[in-house]
């Protein structure tokens, strides 16, 4: 198991919410409310162009404005913005960023290109990216999630020892709430999207050895990278 990388994804302290919005009936509003709705007492740093208040948290105009290390990233900003900002969180140095917009590799050559050029600049800075269209990782027992689905609307959801790794979005809600309704616990739930980076087979590697997880549960519309399941 990757330690730093599983500190990063699973445990993180400091969490920048790059496009967070201060209108909270927003998408990309709901990352920063689930995160405290939820219990998540680290520090919140949403990043944003002209507010200098998000959601009674401090923002910072850009990543490089923020102080001090940051342990992951939420990208919540529209697909054109993403490459750049990319960029900026390599050069801060944060080890693990989750992208949400989608438009890359499932919407035709100049998005795989865009994708591509993400990748490679992720890789050469040790930067480890989720995503694109991922919604975000959960993990209930440590009080985290950094999410916008919709199931962590929920006033409170069940802490347990199953963690679900999902491809598919809907499906991580899905799952999430309709176990909920029968008293099912997760440990950890993560939308890896498209895999442009990690895949769910890496994924699962980090939390096969984790003593908080029994059992990993898989949701794949496709095998990308079948040696990560070896």
């Amino acid at each position: 198991m990757n330690a730093q990388l599983h500190k990063a994804l699973f445990e993180p302290r400091r969490i920048a919410l790059i496009g967070a919005s201060a209108d909270r009936t927003r998408l990309t509003a709901r990352a920063q409310l689930y995160l405290r709705k939820h219990g998540f007492t680290g520090d919140i740093l949403p990043v944003h162009p002209r507010e200098k208040e998000v959601l009674g948290e401090r923002a910072y105009p850009s990543v490089a404005d923020i102080p001090g290390e940051v342990d992951f990233a939420y990208i919540l900003l529209g697909t054109q913005h993403v490459e750049g900002v990319v960029d900026a969180v390599a050069a801060k140095g944060i080890p693990a960023a989750a992208v949400l917009a989608d438009g890359f590799a499932e919407a035709g050559p100049e998005g795989a290109a865009l994708q591509a050029r993400l990748v490679a600049t992720a890789r050469a800075a040790g930067l480890r990216i989720l995503g694109p269209n991922s919604m975000g990782v959960v993990n209930l027992n440590a009080r985290i999630a950094c999410s916008v689905n919709a199931a962590l609307e929920a006033e409170s959801l069940p802490a347990g020892r199953l963690a679900l790794v999902s491809q598919s979005g809907s499906m991580m809600g899905a799952i999430m709430s309709r176990g909920a309704a029968r008293g099912i616990g997760f440990s950890h739930l993560v939308g890896t999207g498209n895999e442009a980076d990690l895949t769910a087979g890496e994924i699962a590697g980090l939390l096969v050895d984790d003593p908080q997880v029994d059992a990993i549960l898989l949701f794949l519309e496709a095998i990308r990278a079948p040696q990560h399941f070896a």
